[in-house]
């Protein structure tokens, strides 16, 4: 139901114990001469018994499996591809609701022994005749030898039975257990992969090599939202030509990651058969200058310094020098504006005096306490610091403010963004699914965080961000138009555009972030190739799409404009839930 049609692998069977292909003891002792059709009939006599031998050892062995299953008193004999089998089987991963991310399957192997068989040109050809794909030459060479070969990893039942019907001695199957991956490539980069005698390599499948095994571990993601973020992702990123997306859902008072993609992406269950570039995780391990979502962050630490208020007025005309540089804007108002329309219309003049006022240090102690110079606390491994500037002096200051100088990766973006909306609190990002509370730290006063949603309200209803209106959810947030850097400066032609967004605004619960690298304008778009252009059209769709799944229902905005506006957002929402949301998780 969640899945997307994607070409499946081959049906699994269930697991059968290892047969051995035996030759019957002859009753006649004495040496006597035969002719050669004696001697045929007597081979074909011969493999007509091994038949029956075989027949009645596969009957035994199902019947045996048959009483595992129903007594649970006895052990099947099988190998583990991933791991010996006295360490059990890998945990499976779950999403939150419980639904398969990757799962043990067990698979029948072809292998043939060399040292017992009879003919090998006969044992290739035939197998050949069943298993079009084998180098007959080269595995008449290797049994000729008496190799061991393993000729087929993952037999279909029809290939089984008829490679079982040749009644070739030396042939095996054996039992193996194989790790599958149900969902292809939806939340290919949070879930990973494994790779035979490594275990997990990437993903929630290293996170499991130190699982207990035998167990389950349920992650954060919930695969229905998961799907809805790939698809309008993928449409948006074809849409306008990109070369790669990313976007992430966060609950904001538990820091669980709801949903993680990175374009383009693979399939776990043959990663080798996509390129290298399509399993780096985008959103967790690359760093980039993400621009104006930054303005949030100088804008929250003013108000929460005391050093800027919704009265403030700054002056955006013309340019503003800083030491040898100046700072314009891309499509300013050229005009004073206040606090609120600072961010509003995206006035890298406006964010750079406000960033002057909170000062470097201020500035750098806010960044610190949103994530900003660590790696994140994650189970993934795909995981960097930030990359800092090498000095942070009044320059780096004004221009941190809307986000360049300063790379980070999506995800620290994503969290950062959650505290300034969420009442002023820090949370750390999972990707495990929790109970209750989780660990915290106050960043801003819920004053300020209530200031912030009303300003990010506007940069919806009255500013750059009109594409981003979801109608019921009164969404909050801002665009971010980064221009890319480059020798001796930042490319102009070349730009990320990202949507950072919460609903419901008068009291977040799930916080959005949508990334294109390097769109494309488009006719429609008169020539513009911005976040108000793209990534926020997106992320209305993601919402309106969404929000049902995670229980949010369409408001009525003139309700809950009095709460917004007035700032008694907990007392709002414990009246219309009748539950406390003061603190830890909202039901």
């Amino acid at each position: 139901m969640f899945r997307r049609a994607r070409k499946r692998p081959k049906p699994v069977a269930y697991v059968i114990e290892e047969t051995h292909a035996q030759e019957a003891p002859g009753a006649d002792l004495h040496v006597r001469a035969r002719s050669g059709r004696s001697r045929q009939a007597d081979r074909a006599k011969a493999r007509i018994l091994m038949c029956a031998v075989v027949f009645a050892a596969a009957f035994a062995s199902l019947a045996a499996r048959l009483a595992f299953i129903t007594f649970g008193q006895i052990v099947p004999q099988t190998s583990i591809a991933s791991a010996p089998a006295a360490e059990g089987p890998r945990p499976e991963i779950i999403d939150r609701n419980g639904a398969l991310l990757a799962t043990n399957l067990p698979m029948i192997a072809l292998e043939v022994w060399g040292k017992e068989v009879w003919d090998a040109h006969e044992t290739a050809e035939k197998l050949h005749g069943v298993l079009p794909a084998i180098d007959t030459q080269s595995l008449e060479q290797k049994l000729r030898a008496g190799q061991y070969v393993e000729v087929d990893a993952d037999m279909t039942p029809a290939e089984r039975q008829a490679v079982f019907d040749l009644g070739l001695p030396g042939v095996r199957f054996s039992s193996r257990i194989q790790r599958f991956y149900p969902q292809a490539d939806l939340a290919a980069h949070v879930v990973g992969h494994e790779e035979p005698g490594k275990g997990g390599v990437m993903g929630l499948e290293k996170a499991t090599n130190g699982w207990p095994r035998g167990g389950a571990m349920r992650a954060s993601i919930d695969i229905r939202v998961q799907q809805i973020v790939e698809e309008e992702l993928g449409a948006a990123m074809e849409k306008f030509n990109a070369k790669a997306a990313w976007a992430g859902v966060m609950d904001v008072r538990t820091g669980e990651i709801i949903a993680l993609a990175s374009l383009p992406d693979f399939d776990p269950n043959a990663p080798g058969a996509a390129p290298a570039d399509s399993r780096r995780n985008r959103a967790t391990y690359d760093r980039y200058e993400l621009g104006s979502a930054f303005k949030a962050f100088t804008a929250a630490a003013a108000l929460n310094d005391g050093v800027a208020s919704e009265t403030s007025r700054y002056d955006a005309r013309g340019s503003f020098k800083v030491a040898d540089r100046r700072i314009t804007d891309f499509h300013g108002e050229n005009r004073v504006l206040n606090f609120s329309e600072v961010v509003q219309y995206s006035s890298n003049i406006g964010i750079a005096r406000i960033a002057g006022d909170l000062g470097a240090e201020k500035q750098k102690a806010y960044l610190k306490k949103l994530g900003l110079f660590e790696p994140l606390a994650i189970e993934l491994a795909e995981n960097r610091a930030p990359e800092l500037p090498g000095q942070w002096g009044p320059v780096e200051t004004a221009t941190i403010a809307y986000g360049h100088g300063i790379s980070v990766t999506p995800l620290h973006l994503l969290t950062a963004f959650s505290a300034v909306v969420n009442g002023g609190v820090y949370h750390d990002p999972t990707f495990l699914a929790v109970e209750g509370g989780a660990p915290e730290r106050r960043v801003f006063s819920k004053d300020t965080s209530a200031v912030m949603r009303r300003v990010l309200r506007r940069v919806v209803t009255d500013g750059t961000a009109e594409y981003a209106e979801a109608p019921g959810y009164f969404p909050i947030g801002k665009t971010a138009t980064a221009d890319k850097p480059a020798r001796g400066g930042y490319n102009r032609n070349t730009r990320i555009a990202s949507f950072i967004g919460a609903v419901p605004g008068y009291a977040p619960r799930y916080a959005f972030l949508i990334s294109l690298d390097e769109p494309q304008p488009l006719k429609e778009t008169y020539g513009y190739a911005t976040a108000g252009w793209n990534s926020a059209p997106a992320f209305s769709r993601i919402v309106e799409r969404a929000a049902p799944l995670l229980g949010l229902s369409p408001e009525n905005e003139a309700t809950a404009l009095a709460a917004f506006v007035s700032g008694d957002m907990e007392e709002y929402m414990e009246a219309r839930l009748g539950v406390p949301v003061s603190g830890g998780r909202m039901p």
